[in-house]
């Protein structure tokens, strides 16, 4: 039975992190209520693929003008500041889909990546999201939010500072 979202007064956009197909169902559901919305569908091509079969499935038309797919950034940090790059100027509504656990760093991530533009970046509530997989750090929320800022400062997100700690570790 899909959700029911309260009404606006701008369809907006949509983007679900698309690591899971239980977070693509519930996008999809939002964006049938919501005729004139853009979907953003972040994820790699695999994850691309599997959403385009949920479509399908749905019985779902693929239209270019309300359906993007982003590949770039390969965590939350790198596909949200992708998308920020990328997202259209006079949009001011994006509606994030993820987990409920990834559901408050990935809200502090967008509000800073896409937010400080002047959208407003909401997620439906906990309760309607996917329970998750593993729970959320603290660590992480404050790592990532550190990388968003020195993105947003200097257009690099530190990622790759993270990956060499962590090979020079091993």
């Amino acid at each position: 039975m899909p959700v029911l979202l309260p009404p606006t007064a701008s369809p907006g956009a949509i983007a679900v992190l698309a690591d899971d197909p239980r977070r693509t169902e519930l996008a999809l559901d939002f964006w049938q209520q919501r005729p004139g919305a853009t979907l953003w569908v972040l994820g790699s091509a695999p994850l691309q693929l599997a959403t385009r079969r949920q479509l399908q499935r749905r019985g779902l038309s693929f239209d270019a003008d309300r359906y993007r797919t982003l590949l770039d950034g390969d965590d939350t940090v790198g596909q949200l500041t992708a998308l920020s790059r990328v997202f259209p100027p006079g949009e001011r509504q994006l509606l994030l889909i993820t987990d409920s656990a990834h559901r408050d760093r990935a809200l502090t991530i967008a509000r800073q990546a896409i937010g400080g533009r002047g959208v407003r970046v909401d997620t439906p509530p906990k309760a309607l999201l996917p329970p998750p997989d593993q729970q959320e750090s603290l660590r992480r929320l404050l790592r990532d939010f550190l990388r968003v800022q020195l993105w947003r400062a200097t257009g690099w997100d530190g990622r790759a500072l993270g990956l060499w700690l962590r090979a020079a570790r091993s």
